[in-house]
């Protein structure tokens, strides 16, 4: 396999980890709340309904939710996927236009829980999420104390890279290895849902490699000659040559982040260092930009940073570490975890 240890070779911000545990050894050590960007207005044909999940993922409950108000797949949104291996919150919205709702409660087993619906004018859309909520729990830890309250005021301080992980590349990163083969063979991909994972998973391979290159660098958190910013919170992205002192200033606030490549056609945002160095990592991957651009992806960027909020460590045993902290739409708690804990799974 070309990729399987991809995850493993990123840089490291803050010097490595500083100690090891396990994660998941429970479901219940991995709780997520999702929180949308605005309040469903109690009206309208589309029923949201927010669901407490574990043991699944996000495609399985949009497929039970439709099997149960007798629709189609397309006629259920959600606004971002969620962990099989946890206990989630996350919401989700059924086309019902002129029907009233079916009993939901019915629907209800170890698995699935509802806590609470509605109904809002229009259908929930991806990203559409203002922060998730985690509360993890490292079980079988063996830390430095002392270095490890160090590093968790770094991270406040800090934050992390922004990294895409595991989840994102599926099961020793074999996303990966399958688009590799599909684009150097240049095989189309007929299914729709599987064209979607593997365009994905190679856009976020070369984000990564950006990213790690600037790691490496130290200056994935600063301002360079030609760089894009990112809003914090947002899609959205500017540039300033000059890097004038209110981009820095805003920089050290959090308000704003360097950005990195989502690859795709019309990439042309960046210059300078900033432009070389994306190019030069463009072009020892060049299967992956070949393979999208035929596949004509739109360009994008990411925030080649993310500074978790609330964030709180406890040890609630000689050898269990509670964390909780909140991060944006399309950020990983496992990219937080890995700066401070060389974790094993419990679960593939």
């Amino acid at each position: 396999m070309l990729f399987e240890k991809h995850i493993d070779e990123l840089a490291y911000a803050h010097g490595g980890t500083v100690g090891a545990g396990q994660l998941k050894q429970q479901a219940e050590d991995f709780i997520v709340n999702e929180r949308l960007t605005f309040t469903p207005s109690g009206e309208g044909e589309h029923e949201f309904v927010y669901v407490q999940k574990k043991g699944l993922n996000t495609d399985e409950v949009l497929k039970k939710l439709a099997v149960h108000a007798g629709v189609t797949r397309r006629s259920v949104s959600y606004a971002g996927m969620k962990d099989k291996h946890a206990v989630t919150k996350q919401w989700f919205s059924v086309h019902l236009p002129g029907r009233a709702a079916p009993d939901w409660q019915l629907l209800e087993d170890d698995s699935i829980k509802i806590k609470r619906s509605t109904r809002h004018l229009k259908k929930l859309k991806r990203g559409v999420i203002q922060f998730n909520e985690f509360e993890i729990v490292i079980s079988q830890l063996t830390v430095d104390h002392a270095l490890l309250q160090q590093r968790i005021e770094q991270i406040k301080m800090f934050g992390v890279p922004n990294y895409f992980m595991q989840q994102r590349f599926g099961y020793l990163c074999q996303n990966l290895d399958r688009a590799y083969g599909l684009f150097s063979r240049g095989e189309k991909i007929k299914n729709k849902q599987l064209k979607g994972l593997l365009l994905s998973s190679a856009r976020s391979f070369l984000f990564n490699q950006v990213l790690s290159e600037r790691v490496k660098a130290e200056n994935w958190d600063k301002a360079l000659p030609g760089d894009a910013f990112m809003l914090s919170g947002t899609r959205q992205y500017f540039t300033d040559e000059a890097n004038s002192t209110t981009t820095h200033t805003r920089l050290m606030e959090h308000d704003i982040h360097p950005s990195g490549p989502l690859f795709g056609v019309n990439d042309k945002v960046v210059s300078a260092s900033v432009e070389q160095l994306e190019d030069t990592v463009f072009t020892a991957n060049s299967v992956f930009c070949k393979g999208l651009l035929k596949e004509k992806v739109d360009s994008a960027r990411r925030a080649l940073r993310v500074v978790p909020t609330d964030f709180k460590a406890e040890l609630i045993s000689t050898d269990k570490l509670r964390l909780s902290f909140k991060l944006p739409s399309g950020s990983y708690a496992t990219a937080v975890i890995r700066e401070l804990i060389n974790i094993t799974s419990h679960v593939n």
